[in-house]
């Protein structure tokens, strides 16, 4: 059976923040399941209810969020613009009923940082730095993929990113931390080896390997092109060690961010800066441009917080 609603309706916003986060956890298991049942059983609640719970939200709203037919039930345009909000209020609830819960029985504020993993030491050393000044706050730090940590920020997941800059990132602010530049990894026995600074052009003819996904594969894939350099077909690696430990054999040559090069034994590859061209990464801190506004004592922190990573970074 089809269901219908009246044209879209512009609502003040008083109308729009009397929708419960119970009609939001409705909306969010049916733009999930594309089902009325399924969604129902997820939520506990019978069907009928959740029909009248996602009326509600359309009604307060003033706009259809989902079409409706025998056989289908799919997200308008309205309704795919609204989920994201939906997700991101929900998750920040969540959050906050923890917080709550850490504030009351402990006395402190949870901030959430998130850190691409080359940038997980630093950050936890500038924790560790920022001592007395973040008394007043229980920290979570957690790795991931510099996409998924950019996710988990919008959503409400992460308060913080410590993370590379892409493209354009509405409705975040970024500032900058540290540049990082690609090097050569290489025997020390290597006749590149000895050198102050390579161009890219000087790895010709080499076996290279370097991580062909992320960020960190786009730049160095960029550079080889340039240069008509291609990277190994024989040895593919996505670990840091792995890496080292094809150029320390002397079966390979490695290209590496410096980042991932900070406390790396050094005793058998010599590291060399590659220029022209000159690779850099950026090292940003990321947060949500209403973080002031949403957690206020983690929008304190990052004033604190960049300059104890560039201390611990210190490139």
């Amino acid at each position: 059976m089809s269901e219908t609603l009246t044209a879209p309706v512009a609502r003040p916003a008083a109308r729009t923040q009397a929708i419960s986060l119970r009609q939001l956890r409705f909306f969010t298991a049916l733009a999930d399941t594309g089902n009325f049942s399924r969604a129902a059983e997820r939520m506990i609640v019978s069907q009928p209810a959740l029909s009248a719970g996602i009326r509600q939200i359309e009604e307060h709203l003033g706009m259809r969020l989902f079409d409706r037919s025998t056989h289908h039930v799919l997200l308008t345009e309205a309704g795919a613009t609204f989920l994201p909000h939906a997700l991101r209020l929900l998750k920040t609830a969540d959050n906050a009923f923890v917080d709550m819960s850490d504030a009351a029985s402990r006395g402190k504020a949870v901030v959430r940082i998130g850190a691409i993993p080359s940038a997980v030491p630093a950050a936890a050393e500038a924790m560790a730095r920022l001592g007395q000044q973040a008394a007043d706050v229980c920290l979570h730090l957690s790795d991931g993929k510099n996409d998924a940590l950019i996710e988990s920020l919008r959503i409400g997941a992460l308060d913080i990113v410590i993370g590379v800059l892409g493209r354009a990132e509405e409705g975040l602010q970024a500032t900058l931390i540290a540049e990082d530049e690609m090097l050569l990894v290489a025997p020390k026995d290597h006749p590149l080896a000895a050198a102050a600074s390579l161009p890219w052009s000087a790895l010709e003819g080499s076996e290279i390997v370097h991580f062909v996904g992320g960020s960190i594969g786009e730049l160095s894939s960029a550079a080889m092109r340039q240069n008509n350099l291609s990277p190994s077909t024989r040895y593919k690696v996505d670990q840091v060690g792995s890496l080292v430990g094809l150029a320390s054999s002397g079966l390979a040559l490695g290209v590496l961010p410096r980042l991932y090069t900070r406390g790396l034994d050094t005793d058998r590859v010599r590291l060399v800066p590659l220029v022209q061209p000159a690779i850099k990464r950026k090292l940003m801190l990321f947060h949500r441009a209403k973080l002031h506004e949403e957690h206020p004592r983690a929008a304190a922190l990052c004033a604190l917080f960049v300059p104890a990573l560039r201390d611990a970074l210190a490139i």
